[in-house]
């Protein structure tokens, strides 16, 4: 359960954690499968190959994966019993409302500097007449100055002068939260709300499994995807509700989505196959550089 007054603080300050969101088990699984994701995409890349939906950079110190896109379609049990674990259940319920669908679900490797920084930068602009989530569960620690997420707070309502707060403030905006986060906890924030990370100082790699959630009337109102894609949206969430426990998602809410007549394998394939871009991000109009941002000086001649 979200309380009433959980809720209240997530509309006012754009961004909230749930702690210990997800069951021992599934985290397991899931920081196995990250494992194994990122080993294939490296052997791949290795040959001179590009595995579909992932992302490798060539680093300083060598090629490092940084996302593995579309995750639905590499292991679609896991993805909807982890969408339908009853903390995610609560977010899309209590958080994005009636009629929300899962947009899209990706892997984020954060890996130690050198490697590419978050910078500030706000998400999805919008029409703000539904709500627009994105969901992080956290596959491994984010403590706080490694790097972890940092939100200011009230920021999400319209878009702000990112190049300016960047060259005035660096890291340092004023009311900036830095919120760290364990495995197994689940961050979600509005996605205007302006948020970016430091570099990573530990070595290793950190992996968050990325949701968007969007009631399926938000998807029309912002007009960035087609009816189709939207539609398929629907069917996920159809797939999402046959995993979950009975009683977690309101019976009069189960006829928004109507009746599917295609098999779990064809809906997923239909998704992979017709897919859209997301709506893009927001980031400063020029690039900016100070002494502290966007690396601290204390880590620039890393690598």
């Amino acid at each position: 359960m979200i309380s009433e007054k959980q809720k209240a603080s997530f509309l006012e300050d754009g961004y909230m954690r749930i702690e210990n969101a997800v069951p021992p088990r599934l985290l397991k699984h899931w920081q196995n499968l990250a494992d194994r994701l990122e080993r294939e995409a490296l052997e791949v890349h290795g040959k001179g190959g590009q595995l579909p939906g992932v992302c490798v950079v060539e680093d300083p110190v060598g090629p490092r994966v940084m996302r593995f896109d579309d995750i639905l379609a590499i292991d679609p049990d896991a993805c909807l019993e982890l969408l339908a674990c009853p903390a995610m259940m609560a977010v899309a319920k209590d958080l994005s409302g009636r009629g929300t669908v899962p947009l899209q679900m990706d892997i984020l490797y954060k890996q130690q500097h050198p490697h590419p920084v978050i910078k500030w930068h706000q998400g999805a602009p919008h029409p703000r007449g539904y709500p627009y989530l994105n969901v992080g569960i956290y596959l491994d620690d984010a403590p706080k100055g490694d790097g972890c997420l940092r939100y200011v707070p009230g920021t999400q309502h319209s878009l702000v002068d990112i190049e300016g707060l960047s060259k005035e403030h660096g890291w340092e905006v004023p009311g900036v939260v830095e919120l760290p986060a364990a495995a197994g906890d689940i961050l979600i924030q509005d996605m205007m709300i302006l948020h970016g990370s430091q570099p990573k100082r530990s070595p290793g790699v950190r992996r968050t499994i990325y949701v968007e959630l969007r009631p399926f009337d938000g998807i029309g109102e912002s007009g960035e995807q087609s009816g189709h894609w939207a539609d398929l949206r629907k069917e996920w969430m159809q797939l999402v509700l046959e995993k979950a426990e009975e009683g977690t998602w309101p019976g009069e809410w189960l006829d928004d989505y109507g009746q599917s007549v295609r098999k779990k394998e064809e809906i997923i394939q239909l998704i992979v196959e017709n897919r859209e871009p997301p709506t893009p991000a927001v980031w400063g109009i020029h690039p900016v550089e100070t002494e502290d941002y966007p690396v601290p000086a204390d880590m620039k001649d890393w690598g």
